[in-house]
Formats: C-alpha cells, sequence, structure tokens
C-alpha cells in the first residue's frame, strides 16, 4: 500500500486548526472529529498514528530566514506568533524581494516535511502533485 501524496494530503498537513490522523490500515488521512474515539491510546492500538502538522508560522519563519537579506531578517527576530505572520505579510507586500519565490518555498518546504514524515514512520508514499 502506499499513501498518495496529492493537494487533498498536502492541505491535511496544513492541520493547524484540525487534527488529522493516519490510519496504517487503509493508508488514508482523517479529521480527528471523524475517528471512532479521541483517546490516543485507543487510537494507536487501532493502527492510527498523528500525521504531519505545519503551522503558517513555521513555513514563514523557514523562509524569512532563507533569505539572503539579513537586515529584513532581523526585522522579525523579536516577534512570536501572529505578530510574525502579519509583519510577514506586510513585508511581503511592500518588497519584492520577500515576496518573490515564497510559493515555490512553501511547496517545496511542504512536501519536504511530509517527505520526511513518511520516511520517519515507515510510510511508504508517490508523489501525484502536478
Amino acid at each position: 500500500m502506499q499513501l498518495l501524496v496529492d493537494s487533498h494530503v498536502l492541505r491535511c498537513v496544513w492541520g493547524a486548526s484540525s487534527e488529522y490522523w493516519f490510519s496504517r490500515m487503509d493508508y488514508s488521512i482523517y479529521n480527528a472529529c471523524d475517528l471512532p474515539s479521541d483517546d490516543a491510546a485507543k487510537l494507536f492500538e487501532a493502527g492510527f498514528i498523528p500525521f504531519v502538522r505545519l503551522s503558517n508560522e513555521e513555513v514563514i519563519r523557514a523562509y524569512v530566514e532563507s533569505l539572503p537579506n539579513k537586515k529584513i531578517a532581523s526585522a522579525f527576530e523579536k516577534l512570536e506568533g501572529d505578530e510574525y505572520v502579519e509583519t510577514f505579510w506586510k513585508y511581503f507586500k511592500a518588497y519584492s524581494e520577500v515576496a518573490q519565490g515564497f510559493d515555490a518555498f512553501e511547496n517545496k518546504y511542504v512536501i519536504d516535511k511530509l517527505t520526511e514524515w513518511c520516511r520517519d514512520n515507515a510510510v511508504d508514499f508517490k508523489l501525484e502533485i502536478q
């Protein structure tokens, strides 16, 4: 069996507001609210494991840290949470060097994290992303 990584699976990675679980039994991803139990121990016994989850802040932080302009990166040093994300979008709109390349970075980052999760959890997968 393989986890077919498509746009739906990638959307589940962005589960900041919902928790997703992966079933080793059928290689499907389930929203926590659709599972038969909310007891993690019972879910593990039934063959479920928590699915990889990324937040906007995590991806944005990684992107800002990758920028070659250290002056821009230093503007974010003392920011946390929503303030970090809001400031990023302001810079994104104001400076083309911040906006340029973000989409490609974001896509690669998400795929890399998902790939890492699959390998760490011995989940066979196939990328089917357009």
